[in-house]
């Protein structure tokens, strides 16, 4: 094997979801408030609070539900229903691999069992998977899109540090094995979407650069943009103030 794909495979591996154990104490809520969707890529574990139609909350890359835990303890406090789940190949799920297509079939799944549901609130990947689910048919009153992946396969690669013929080659090398990296078209998911959207990105978060999301909010009639200046990406599902946006925004 050459030099250039020993990188290209290294690339590759380093594609794989990382996401903290789940060890079922880990767990934001207790092991009696989980159940199991079966669906077409294997079971996806949900932990819902509450009856009535809840808020979806859908994590991103190498993360778990457990990143919900400030929102959703808000939600908790006031009686609002919540419904976290884990993607596949992340947190409590089983699966072996997470791609665009897989997520948003799995966050599609939920819907379709424990619906219906009032919001649905994403974070980065999560986005993805979240938008896709609304394209094959999945829906709620309002979506939140919390520094939604609009970059390029390849920019994000860049990002961590590859170089150019790397992703190129490993680019290659997914193709031949019939991988899929094009980006979510997020605009073409949602034209048919007929509720409220609300979007959020920071200044300081390179992964989701924020004049990408006000680009996307330009090109959706329904959405609004709420715009930060420091946050990092991660943090921007844990800020106190960014829930009270979203709260504000639900009406509550």
């Amino acid at each position: 094997m050459s030099e250039l794909d020993t990188k290209a495979e290294a690339l590759i591996d380093d594609m794989k979801p990382t996401s903290p154990s789940a060890a079922p104490g880990q767990n934001f809520l207790p092991p009696e408030t989980r159940r199991d969707i079966p669906g077409q890529y294997g079971s996806t574990p949900v932990w819902r609070a509450g009856n009535g139609p809840a808020t979806l909350f859908v994590h991103g890359w190498d993360d778990t539900h457990r990143i919900w835990r400030r929102f959703a303890q808000d939600f908790l406090q006031y009686t609002r229903p919540v419904l976290m789940m884990d993607l596949p190949a992340h947190g409590a799920s089983k699966a072996d691999i997470c791609t665009p297509e897989t997520a948003g079939i799995s966050v599609a799944d939920v819907c379709t069992a424990e619906g219906p549901f009032d919001t649905i609130i994403a974070h980065s990947f999560g986005c993805d998977a979240a938008v896709r689910a609304i394209a094959a048919g999945a829906d709620a009153d309002y979506l939140v899109l919390i520094a939604p992946a609009l970059l390029e396969w390849a920019d994000y690669q860049r990002l961590k540090g590859h170089d150019d013929a790397t992703i190129t080659r490993a680019g290659e090398l997914l193709a031949e094995r019939g991988g899929v990296i094009a980006r979510t078209d997020y605009r073409a998911a949602l034209t048919d979407y007929k509720g409220a959207i609300l979007l959020i990105g920071s200044e300081a978060d390179e992964s989701s650069p924020l004049e990408l999301i006000r680009q996307l909010a330009a090109d959706l009639p329904t959405a609004k943009l709420v715009e930060d200046d420091a946050l990092s990406h991660r943090d921007l599902a844990l800020d106190p103030r960014i829930l009270s946006e979203i709260t504000a925004f639900l009406g509550y």
